[in-house]
């Protein structure tokens, strides 16, 4: 046995020196050897599997085609055909000897079905990009271009390795540390040489890298690849690129720049260290969806060993926005250096699973319902504009689904405008609108928005008030004594101004959370709805129905929809079992055990948000681990999405749930300015340090491309701590918020008078009324001057119960006249407080006989 062991132990020397040779064949014979000596011996057994697969990727594949279609040679017999390679959409490549060098080459053969100009062009161009880059051992190289009998073809290097993508899938999973940099090392190289000649891949993927026989890696088909001097032959709006390594802006029809190569990297880089790419999904749509949207899953979650320099870069290489990306390959390359396999623990300890590695952005089950809105997307694309509605309880994905079809409005050439409405008093009025067009406006040049929005700008201007800043002094409005004439002049030039920016880009408008919406906006969306038929314009509208009852503002809109067949509903229900199976696989991250999807979908009727806050408590509880073999779950599930979502914030640290609490009051989004004022005796680092445990753990996230502001990641989050509050509890802290405000604001309180009245009148039983009606009696005023009516009602009634005393005052009678200019012509309210306003003044002596 001694002797045994000796012999073992020189034949794994000598193994471990042929692995270095990378020469399989004699690693199969020495692992074989050993077997014979030690039957059961695991290391050889792994050994040898892993020296099979790379012996028969370095041999042809076996034709998938019968011997009779396999053609013999091309180009007079100089290529000899020895075998099919493989056969994708565009090529049908062979391995072939070239007889005239003495050598083996792959032969692509491009398929002439359907092929038109363009598709030539691509072709041509591959082989002139790669051209152009010259030798190096980092790119697979081009040996010849020419046609065979009418069909393009390309004569390549024959990478005898296979692709890396087929590595990935016969190795089962993740590759060892040393093997995945060093393959991302070379891939960095190919990159660099190709970036260093101006040429941008734009497709680069696992099945683009190639492997030669001794398993160096090399970049291939540079089919989409853009060179200097070359002009795009995509189609415009056209998905440039493969799904799965997508960047943001390849998916929203951005520039695409050197830095785009860098995403697809990440991603490859990702699938190397996890054995998975980093956003999965039912379909195209939902994963670039994903990758425009939503933060990728840690690495460390899929391969608890993944060393944190790594796992650093890679989550670089996938930032959403291009400029929080490496500057360069170069500085992959560096970084790639910088981690030591040798230093990486090997017993280093699984990372503790916590809520911010969970997977957020997760869309499956809803291809039914997305079918029935592009359809109506199609419509408005081709000039018969439309509104629909999606409509469902809290948390059943309203607002992802519009996400959704957003990302294929995207690419399908639309402008897509986001307006959401808020729960809380004190947003201005038309807010909704307001944010949509205020994107438009931002990104459109002066000179065309103006002929957009016609002689109705100065209207719309008084709305949007960014107008005025684009372009500059306008006339003044058309005044009229008639409120309702001038609200309907006011909509009438909102409606023609999108249906002209409509013919410059077609447009998809998402109103979203409309059970919120103030009054003038509802009005004004069932204004627009009128007007939609020849436009090009999808209106897009969410709100939940538990939330109507008959007197509910939206009801009374959609009453009126309904009734002249304005829009169509699509109601969102729970997914089924199996998408609750497929939800649990996509955004936890592991295959789900016998026994939880069916108690899962049973407590929660397929609610994605409930799921989801579930498998986030399971996470975190520990329950839920990839290998798990429980068959049976008796684990107390939560009552209620609001529940659940408790629990998971109690988890927060008590510095953290005071401040998210104080975050909740200020509403759906705030500011770290509006925090730092209101939390003085917190020390900045303080803050900040609580704000990145609550964007940890995914209860908020920052505003893209507004830098200090916050919003909650859910609505629910938010009304789960506010209804937690007690009534006095409540005042109190808005009786610290609205004076924090206030001095913040300094001399522009005036622009903040909505706000500043709701947190003012929160407080009243601690602050008194003052403030109150002041700032009431503001926002009633600009309410008044925006021809919002019913909002300017609320604030001057709001003003007038404050302002109530046992002698008459001006701030009373100032709101009665408030309130008889804003309630509708005719009302009894209108004529008794215009009577008492009249009878103040002129005791005042401020009434000219």
């Amino acid at each position: 046995m001694a002797d045994d062991a000796a012999d073992i132990s020189l034949l794994f020397d000598r193994l471990d020196e042929a692995d270095e040779r990378r020469d399989w064949t004699e690693v199969k014979l020495l692992a074989e050897r050993i077997l014979e000596l030690d039957p059961v011996n695991e290391d050889a057994q792994s050994e040898l599997r892993a020296a099979e697969r790379r012996i028969r990727r370095s041999q042809p594949e076996a034709t998938t085609l019968p011997p009779e279609a396999l053609p013999t040679s091309f180009v007079g017999g100089r290529y000899v055909v020895e075998g099919l390679l493989g056969e994708g959409a565009r090529k049908r490549v062979y391995l072939a000897e070239d007889t005239a060098l003495r050598r083996n080459v792959a032969f692509a053969l491009i398929k002439t079905d359907g092929l038109d100009d363009e598709s030539r062009t691509r072709v041509l161009r591959e082989a002139q990009t790669l051209g152009q880059l010259g030798d190096s051992p980092h790119v697979a190289s081009v040996y010849d271009i020419g046609e065979e009998e009418g069909a393009p073809y390309l004569v390549l290097e024959y990478m005898a390795g296979g692709d890396l993508e087929s590595l990935i899938k016969e190795g089962e999973g993740t590759l060892p540390l040393e093997r995945t940099l060093e393959i991302d090392t070379a891939i960095c190289k190919g990159l660099e040489f190709a970036h260093d000649a101006g040429i941008v891949h734009r497709d680069l993927k696992t099945s683009n890298v190639w492997l030669a026989g001794d398993g160096a890696a090399k970049i291939g088909d540079f089919g989409l690849a853009l060179a200097p001097g070359q002009s795009r032959v995509t189609n415009e709006r056209a998905i440039v690129g493969t799904a799965a390594y997508l960047s943001p802006e390849q998916g929203t029809g951005g520039e695409v720049t050197a830095r785009s190569d860098l995403y697809a990297l990440g991603c490859i880089l990702y699938e190397l260290v996890t054995g998975r790419p980093p956003f999965m999904g039912d379909d195209e749509i939902g994963i670039i969806s994903q990758h425009i949207h939503t933060p990728p899953v840690a690495p460390s979650w899929h391969a608890a060993a993944c060393p944190k320099p790594l796992e650093a870069l890679i989550l670089r290489l996938l930032a959403k926005e291009p400029d929080q990306r490496p500057a360069s390959v170069a500085d992959v390359l560096v970084a790639l250096g910088a981690i030591e396999v040798a230093k990486v623990a090997q017993d280093e300890q699984p990372a503790q699973r916590s809520l911010d590695s969970m997977a957020s952005g997760v869309f499956v089950g809803r291809q039914r319902e997305l079918d029935q809105l592009k359809v109506a997307l199609e419509d408005a694309l081709a000039g018969h504009g439309r509104m629909v509605a999606l409509v469902g309880d809290p948390g059943i994905g309203k607002t992802r689904s519009a996400t959704e079809l957003a990302t294929y409005a995207g690419l399908r050439g639309m402008q897509v405008l986001w307006g959401r409405a808020y729960e809380e008093e004190g947003v201005p009025p038309y807010w909704p609108w307001i944010q949509a067009i205020r994107s438009y406006v931002v990104g459109r040049d002066a000179e065309g928005l103006r002929g957009e929005l016609g002689s109705g700008a100065p209207l719309v201007a008084e709305m949007v008030s960014d107008i005025r800043a684009r372009l500059g002094e306008l006339a003044p409005a058309t005044q009229t004594d008639d409120p309702e004439t001038a609200r309907f002049r006011l909509f009438d030039a909102v409606a023609s101004f999108l249906a002209s920016a409509s013919r410059h880009q077609p447009i998809m408008l998402v109103l979203d959370d409309l059970h919120w919406a103030d009054q003038p906006s509802l009005k004004l969306a069932e204004f627009v709805a009128r007007t939609l038929a020849r436009t090009s314009i999808l209106l897009v509208g969410t709100y939940r129905d538990v939330e109507l009852n008959r007197k509910h503002p939206l009801q009374q809109t959609l009453a009126e929809l309904s009734r002249e067949q304005l829009f169509s509903r699509t109601v969102l229900r729970g997914l089924s079992e199996a998408d609750v199976e497929q939800f649990i696989r996509l955004s936890g991250g592991v295959e789900p055990p016998a026994g939880l999807v069916g108690t899962v979908y049973a407590h929660t009727e397929g609610n994605p948000l409930f799921v989801s806050e579930i498998v986030r408590l399971l996470i975190q509880d520990g329950e839920l681990r990839a290998g798990s073999d429980r068959r049976s779950w008796s684990i107390r599930v939560p009552e209620g999405v609001r529940e659940v979502i408790g629990r998971r914030l109690d988890r927060l640290s008590e510095r953290s749930q005071e401040l998210l609490t104080l975050c909740a009051l200020l509403g759906r989004e705030f500011s770290y300015a509006q925090l730092s004022a209101v939390v003085q005796d917190m020390p900045a680092e303080t803050i900040l340090q609580s704000l990145d445990e609550l964007l940890a753990a995914r209860v908020v996230e920052e505003l893209p491309r507004e830098a200090g502001r916050y919003q909650f990641t859910h609505a629910l989050i938010q009304e789960t701590l506010a209804d937690e509050l007690t009534i006095t509890r409540r005042a109190r802290l808005h009786a610290q918020i609205a004076p924090a405000l206030e001095a913040l604001y300094g001399g522009e309180t005036e622009r903040h008078a909505a706000e500043l009245a709701r947190h003012f009148a929160d407080a009243e039983t601690v602050l008194g009324a003052d403030q109150l009606v002041r700032y009431s009696l503001l926002a009633g005023e600009q309410a008044l001057t925006a021809h919002a009516f019913e909002d300017a009602l609320v604030h001057y009634e709001r003003a007038e119960a404050g302002s109530r005393g046992t002698a008459p005052n001006r701030e009373n009678a100032e709101a009665s006249f408030g309130i008889a200019m804003s309630a509708p012509l005719g009302s009894a309210d209108r004529s008794r407080h215009v009577e008492a306003a009249f009878a103040f003044f002129e005791a005042q002596g401020e009434v000219e006989s």
